[in-house]
């Protein structure tokens, strides 16, 4: 099973030096972010182990949240305050509270890459459909398909985000490498109403648009597009802010890096907000709010570069992006913020404003505390 998820994520490559690229002209403005005061950095609870060969800038430190979980694709906090994680492999365990053990709630599962809460309502998406499950009393209930019928094949759909508004998106990977796709649903961002009816495409020509996060601030949700894998050391993967009608650019046309610009039959084509190094797998992303990292987080969106499937350097890392501007001047500027896993890729961000990491490879997740 890991060997297939593997193919699902991920390319080959070497990371190069990053630069800034140009912003799309056809994001529309979005107001600017509401200032967050620098908090007084907070000790982690103090059940929790130092988290072993994690690099991260000077004032953060990492702590072990839960481990033996195993192939951890994502994670969310229900209602309950618990963290719910699932597993590639086709599991829903629980941890109750830091330091916890897991405990399983579903298995059996197809491959399971996605998950979301609204209210007591849970949404998991596995291969080719949505289930939901409904909260009560600790217990999970139900278990039907919202949504069925979703095309798979080299890849499936990924992520799920629930939107101030009550709409759903959800990301669905491409069904090839390259290819022209006969079902719009393919290779796109969807939105589904409240009800979980269709609503249509959001972003088109997104080989694979693996994670989907909120920007609470303004309302907006971003997608990393994993590039394809027949271009050497091109292309990027990349970052895009979700707009109807956008369009990616897959197959026709690809970000280079580490400049961003666009290469191959481009009209029409959105520019990425943000890079990653080529086969890098760029997938799980959440954006700060600033209430324990400090007002020079807030906003920052940390995306998991899940890494090579045959070994080597590329991704296996946390990547800041520091957001600014807006409309056709949004742009974001990357760098390594955590490093020393094996192949990152849940993400979310805790209660306590720590920024919580799981990892794929090893069943491990980390919390990132800014510490002085």
């Amino acid at each position: 099973m890991a060997a297939v998820v593997a193919l699902l994520l991920v390319g080959c490559g070497q990371p190069t030096a990053r630069t800034t690229p140009t912003a799309s002209p056809r994001h529309t403005p979005t107001p600017s972010p509401t200032p967050v005061p620098t908090p007084t950095p907070l000790p982690p609870p103090p059940n929790l182990a130092a988290a072993g060969g994690i690099g991260l800038p000077a004032g953060f430190s990492a702590y072990v949240y839960a481990r033996g979980i195993g192939t951890v694709s994502a994670m969310a906090f229900g209602p309950d305050g618990r963290l719910y994680v699932l597993s590639s492999g086709g599991s829903l365990a629980v941890v109750a509270s830091p330091g916890a053990g897991p405990r399983t709630l579903l298995s059996g599962l197809p491959v399971a890459l996605g998950l979301a809460w609204r209210d007591n309502e849970l949404y998991l998406s596995v291969r080719g459909s949505v289930r939901h499950y409904h909260l009560n009393n600790g217990t999970l209930s139900g278990g039907g398909a919202v949504v069925s019928g979703l095309p798979v094949n080299r890849h499936q759909n990924d992520w799920i985000v629930p939107m101030p508004n009550g709409d759903f998106l959800l990301g669905v990977g491409s069904t090839c490498d390259v290819c022209n796709e006969a079902n719009p649903k393919s290779a796109s961002v969807l939105r589904f109403h409240s009800d979980w009816s269709y609503a249509g495409v959001v972003v088109r020509g997104a080989r694979n648009p693996y994670g989907l996060a909120l920007r609470a601030s303004t309302g907006d949700a971003y997608v990393t597009i994993n590039g394809q894998d027949n271009l050497g050391a091109q292309p990027a993967d990349h970052l895009l802010r979700v707009a109807d009608g956008e369009d990616a650019g897959w197959p026709r046309c690809w970000p280079a890096f580490p400049d961003g610009s666009l290469h191959g039959n481009c009209a029409g084509v959105a520019p990425p907000i943000a890079v990653f190094a080529p086969h890098s797998s760029a997938d799980g992303i959440v954006i700060d709010d600033g209430a324990e990292f400090g007002a020079d987080y807030a906003d920052n969106a940390f995306v998991t570069e899940w890494g090579t499937n045959v070994g080597g350097p590329s991704g296996r890392r946390v990547i800041r992006v520091v957001l600014s501007g807006s409309g056709a001047s949004e742009h974001g500027q990357t760098s390594d913020f955590a490093t020393g896993f094996s192949h990152p890729l849940a993400i979310t961000e805790a209660p306590d404003g720590g920024l919580l990491v799981g990892d794929y490879g090893t069943g491990q997740v980390t919390e990132i505390f800014r510490t002085s």
